[in-house]
């Protein structure tokens, strides 16, 4: 991971200055490390009352009625998925500090502050938003969740950077853009 994104950022330029990037991997191990212990602090109770209610279910110790019996597969399967959401955010937030603070190009360098906790609260009100609209609020949880990201996203500029537009490239012009959405075709640029 460390590698797939110090490579895919050290092929940016601003202008003709690349950008440098030197990502240490076993700090990316700390990060899954901690996000996996995170998972399993929510998936082990959650595992383990599943076993319990369905022990229990069966021995006859406890009776629910038919019309809630669903609740007691539903409820620690529950503990799994915020687990997951959690650690998912955990590493989204601690992946992104880390590679945007080793960024560097000439004269400039970036900082990323997303917090853990912030962002695990943002997904989740995004999650209950989306389900009571529908889905129909989509589109906004994305566009929060981004404003959030660049918030927290800033870039330094140390005295004049260093860019250059390259004189060798010929001046392009918007024609073919142009037509591509006229043909409706996209090029994933």
């Amino acid at each position: 991971m460390a590698r797939q994104k110090a490579f895919v950022v050290s092929q940016h330029a601003f202008g003709t200055s690349r950008f440098e990037c030197e990502l240490p991997a076993r700090r990316f191990y700390g990060i899954y490390i901690r996000a996996t212990l995170l998972f399993l602090a929510f998936a082990i109770p959650g595992i383990a009352l599943t076993g319990y209610l369905t022990f229990k279910r069966y021995d006859g110790s406890i009776s629910l009625p038919e019309a809630f019996a669903w609740l007691a597969l539903l409820l620690p399967v529950v503990l799994v998925y915020i687990g997951y959401a959690v650690s998912f955010a955990y590493v989204q937030a601690r992946s992104a500090n880390l590679l945007w603070s080793k960024v560097h190009g000439p004269g400039l360098r970036f900082t990323c502050t997303l917090s853990a906790r912030r962002l695990t609260r943002l997904y989740f009100g995004n999650v209950i938003a989306i389900a009571c609209s529908a889905g129909l609020l989509i589109p906004w949880a994305v566009i929060r969740t981004l404003r959030y990201r660049l918030a927290n996203f800033s870039m330094i500029v140390a005295g004049s950077p260093v860019y250059h537009v390259n004189p060798s490239l010929a001046p392009v012009g918007a024609s073919s853009q142009e037509l591509g959405d006229f043909f409706n075709v996209d090029v994933g640029v």
